[in-house]
């Protein structure tokens, strides 16, 4: 755990600036809109994790109608379909304000569901001593998109409510309101020190279960018609794992660094960025693979790691 002067630490140790410098939607109360036919319509603003742990430690203290909230993703956008579309989420995150434990159960808690992680604690606004309600933050290791992210928060609720600690699964909507750092009546904050979490990783059989589990109601809602064909698909695992986890995605996994559209191998000897995807081609030092012989990423499996 950090003591509260030092939550500064928290820079230094994650891996690469841009998780601390991504700038996330933002505003001001719940009805602040961009929506040009509002007549008080204005520009959301933007905010950066390093800005919300500054804020954690000096907290404003302001009435709830004009706080601050974060959206954990760079598009500028409330709309929940385009936020499913085209939104980039960077943290998850836990809104505890059911009788919820003390903070140091909650990163027992934390510990228990991912491990030692950075995570960021702040009691809400209406949080008092006897029940201090609250917001937990957590970077992960890469982007996701609006399906993945989802699917992590839910995830995530599911593991605190098997632990005991109800958690409000508004959070699984890609458009909620995240409240940051305002001082009320009881006020605590804690930044806890470890890995940057990568979800996709440590919950990768459960996303796809996940996932499954979703693709099967959703089939189960579809009525067949005559002219529905009957198929059989004897790839579904593959078809699953291409569904949640697209090549660019696989091969941060399998430990390459990105620049822009480039990766370079984690065992690269010259520390070139000389792999790419383009057009569904693998490139790769003078090899080139047409992913459309291969099952997506679920066969770069293999190709990834050599």
């Amino acid at each position: 755990m950090l003591r509260q002067g030092h939550y500064i630490t928290l820079l230094i140790a994650l891996k690469g600036r841009e998780k601390m410098t991504a700038k996330f939607c933002s505003g001001f109360g719940r009805y602040h809109s961009n929506n040009p036919e509002n007549p008080k319509a204005k520009p959301y603003a933007t905010v950066t994790y390093l800005d919300i742990a500054r804020l954690a430690k000096h907290p404003p203290d302001i009435p709830k109608d004009q706080a601050q909230w974060v959206i954990p993703s760079t598009l500028l956008s409330r709309v929940k379909s385009e936020q499913m579309a085209d939104g980039e989420f960077h943290f998850l995150t836990l809104d505890l304000d059911e009788n919820p434990p003390p903070l140091a159960e909650i990163n027992n808690a934390i510990q228990t569901a991912m491990g030692d992680v950075f995570s960021l604690f702040y009691t809400s606004k209406s949080a008092i001593k006897s029940n201090p309600k609250c917001h937990v933050l957590i970077p992960i290791a890469m982007p996701l998109t609006g399906y993945r992210w989802s699917l992590c928060q839910s995830i995530l609720n599911d593991i605190f409510e098997a632990l005991g600690i109800q958690p409000d699964r508004k959070t699984e909507n890609v458009n909620q309101l995240i409240y940051l750092p305002n001082r009320g009546e009881y006020y605590a904050f804690q930044i806890t020190r470890g890995k940057v979490f990568n979800p996709l990783k440590t919950w990768y059989s459960t996303l796809i279960a996940k996932h499954e589990h979703i693709e099967a109601k959703k089939k189960a809602r579809e009525k067949p018609t005559s002219r529905t064909p009957q198929t059989t698909n004897n790839n579904s695992l593959i078809d699953t794992f291409n569904g949640i986890y697209p090549p660019d995605e696989f091969l941060l996994m399998a430990g390459y660094a990105q620049k822009g559209q480039t990766f370079r191998h984690p065992n690269s000897q010259t520390g070139n960025y000389s792999a790419s995807i383009k057009d569904c081609i693998y490139l790769m030092a003078g090899r080139i693979v047409p992913l459309v012989f291969l099952p997506s990423c679920f066969m770069m499996a293999m190709l990834a790691r050599h």
